[in-house]
Parts: structure tokens; sequence; C-alpha cells
């Protein structure tokens, strides 16, 4: 009986991928432009310093931060815990050198099991010492706001030993009030309220109060946007620092993320507040005053376009259990 002959099937050649991963002269900055976007610009200054940190770190022994391991890593983070970084800050930098080695095209050295216990570990040991506790910004509440109010317009002495007029102090206290009350109403981050144009503002409701229009955000990279109700006292506030015929680019209030922030912290040190007051007070005090009123959590991260509800749970803990079990038998006692 004649053997079978074996038929051998020649193996396919490889495809040549080369050509179809070689990116077209016109369409890569494009394609890098779009990949630029998908961090806002704040995030990646953030991650820019992180990883300066960590490169800082690995120069110091000789090494070159992009041949790090997992190890060295995780030995990176226990360090800078050491040091007194917060576990925020630890997460920052994890983000950072995950986002850098992304950017090359490498492999991520923090998605390793190892690192992310070392994480766990680190934050359960910040608890358990009580050093996990985030120091918050002050509540601008409706009645810290009032104060500032009442005593915006008020003439100041600058760093320079120089001292306001009438007319700069009522043109600098009505900025102060509208911006305070603005923040407050519409939930803003600093960051929204330096990008809010007089396109985002109106004013002319029938009910006498007032719409803000919230672009791109922390928690909306995507641009969806958002409404925001504005009280009609705000929309008063609004309309004393409106010029006549605002271009519709025109910023409202004039002022970048940082400056916010120091305005509204000597705002509150002239009206005699307590605490350390940012950029961020208004959101945290409207926060808590929705909590006083009865609001509960999933309408208040509605209202405050969280994502999450640590930040706004943390924020109004002290309310939540001003309305928690033990209060309600108190008031039924």
């Amino acid at each position: 009986m004649t053997p079978a002959r074996i038929i051998k099937i020649p193996a396919a050649p490889a495809p040549d991928t080369s050509v179809a991963l070689r990116p077209l002269p016109a369409v890569a900055p494009a394609v890098a432009a779009a990949i630029k976007a998908s961090h806002a610009e704040t995030t990646r200054r953030t991650y820019q310093a992180g990883w300066a940190s960590f490169e800082q770190w690995q120069a110091a022994e000789g090494r070159r931060a992009f041949d790090a391991p997992p190890q060295r890593i995780a030995a990176y983070l226990v360090e800078q815990a050491a040091q007194g970084a917060s576990v925020a800050t630890l997460r920052t930098y994890r983000a950072a050198i995950r986002f850098q080695f992304m950017e090359q095209g490498r492999p991520d050295p923090t998605d390793n099991e190892g690192v992310r216990r070392t994480l766990r570990g680190l934050a359960r040991r910040a608890a358990s010492e009580g050093a996990s506790k985030q120091r918050q910004a002050a509540a601008l509440t409706d009645k810290a706001a009032a104060a500032i109010w009442a005593t915006a317009h008020q003439p100041r002495t600058g760093p320079k030993g120089r001292k306001e007029s009438a007319a700069q102090a009522e043109r600098r206290g009505n900025v102060d009030i509208a911006l305070v009350y603005v923040m407050r109403d519409a939930l803003l981050r600093r960051s929204e309220a330096a990008a809010l144009t007089w396109a985002d503002v109106e004013l002319d409701s029938s009910d006498g109060a007032g719409r803000v229009y919230v672009g791109r955000s922390k928690t909306d990279q995507e641009g969806a946007g958002a409404v925001q109700f504005i009280a009609p006292q705000t929309v008063r506030a609004l309309r004393r620092i409106r010029p006549d015929v605002p271009a519709p680019g025109r910023s409202v209030f004039g002022l970048s993320a940082r400056s916010i922030s120091n305005r509204i912290r000597a705002a509150a040190l002239a009206a005699g507040l307590e605490g350390e007051f940012s950029g961020h007070s208004a959101r945290v005090g409207m926060a808590r005053d929705l909590a006083a009123s009865g609001t509960e959590l999933p309408p208040l991260m509605q209202a405050g376009r969280w994502k999450s509800e640590r930040m706004p749970a943390l924020y109004t803990r002290n309310e939540a259990a001003g309305r928690g079990a033990v209060a309600r038998y108190y008031e039924q006692g």
C-alpha cells in the first residue's frame, strides 16, 4: 500500500505592519492634539510636577526614571509617605508616573498588585494615625457670605500701604460680592469661575433668577456642560458689574483661578471670618447649607456635578450626623 503523501502547507507570511503603523504626516499632528486634549491642562501640569519629583528621586541614585520596575515605584511611594506626603498626593504621584509611561508607549509599572497593595497599606496606616484627614477649606456658608457682602465696600489698604479710594473700594467690592454668590449658587470650582464668560450667563429669566452655563470641568472632560441656577440677589450682584454691551467672550470676573482664591481669602479676612478660606470655600459652603436644609446626597451630588459621593459626603458629614439616628432619637425624647 502506497503511503499517503504529506502535503506541507506553507505558513502565511507575517503581515507587514510597518506601513499600517506609520502615521500619515497630515494626520499625526491632529492625533497628537486629540491625545493631548484627553487631559485638562491643569491635570497635565500636576502630572508633570509629579513626574519631575520621581525623576529626581531616581536620578539621586543614578537611575533613569523610565527604567523603574514596580518595586521602585512602591519604594518611592513609601519614602514620600515617610516625608509627610498625604494619601491624595501619593495617588497623584502614581497617576503621574502611569501617565508618563503611557505617553511613551511603555508598559505601565504602576499596574502591579504590589504597587496597589503598597498604596492601600499606606492609606490604611495614614487613616489609623489620623493623617488621612485632609485639610478642608473653610466653608463659605450663607452666613459667611452675608458677612462678606456687608464689609465688601469698606476701603482696604494694599500690600504697599496704599489705601483704596471710595470708588476703587466700590468696584472691587462689587466684584467680590458677585464672585462669592455666583460661586456659591452654581457650586463652581475656581477654574470654572475663571472660565466664565458673559455668553455663559443669563440674567433675564421671568422668575427674576438667572442661569449659568458651566462648560468643560474637572468631572466633565467631554464638555457636555451643565446649567446652574443663580438666585435673584446673585443676578442683581452680576448686573452691577456687567458692562453695558459685553463682548460674548469677555470674562465675567477677569480673574485667574489663583487670583480668585486670593480674592476670596482677602474678602473673608476683611469680614473677620476665621479659617482657611480659598477658591474651594464657596463650593464647600453651599454643600453644607444644602445638607443642613435637608438635601439628600444624590440631589446634592447633582447640584455640585460630583461623580462620586466621597467628597460631598466628607464636606457634609457634620450635617449628616445632625440628621442621624441619635439626633432623631433625642428630638423625639
